[in-house]
């Protein structure tokens, strides 16, 4: 069963994704920020990660940044979501990095396909 790290300040946010994601066949683990997901990374390793753009502290661009140093691999497996897709400069900036984008305004369960596209770009 692949591993899912989800990545969002919002308590909430993260129960639902949680949920949605269980119920798709994954296991979750939780970070409350970017520099906690960075030690989740590198002490236990996941598969795929799902984070939100605009956190207090490091920026989930900020996290994805790092990730394509320390685990370039995992990197390739983002998925991004963010209450602002429609913010020009976020948008902009997600689509250099050449990740998935996901809105918060939209269905949730758009999060999983997501995921299972992003675990099809795992290294064999």
């Amino acid at each position: 069963m692949a591993t899912v790290l989800i990545v969002d300040d919002e308590p909430s946010l993260r129960r639902a994704l949680r949920g949605f994601l269980e119920r798709g066949g994954l296991a979750v683990v939780e970070a409350e920020s970017a520099d906690r997901a960075l030690e989740i990374v590198g002490a236990e390793g996941v598969d795929a990660v799902v984070s939100d753009v605009l956190m207090p502290g490091l920026s989930g661009i900020a996290f994805y940044d790092r990730l394509v140093t320390v685990a370039p691999d995992l990197a390739a497996r983002v998925v991004f979501l963010t209450g602002a897709a429609r913010n020009p400069d976020i948008h902009t900036r997600i689509e250099q990095r050449g990740v998935p984008l996901v809105s918060k305004l939209d269905d949730l369960r758009l999060v999983v396909d997501a995921v299972r596209w992003a675990l099809l770009r795992r290294t064999p």
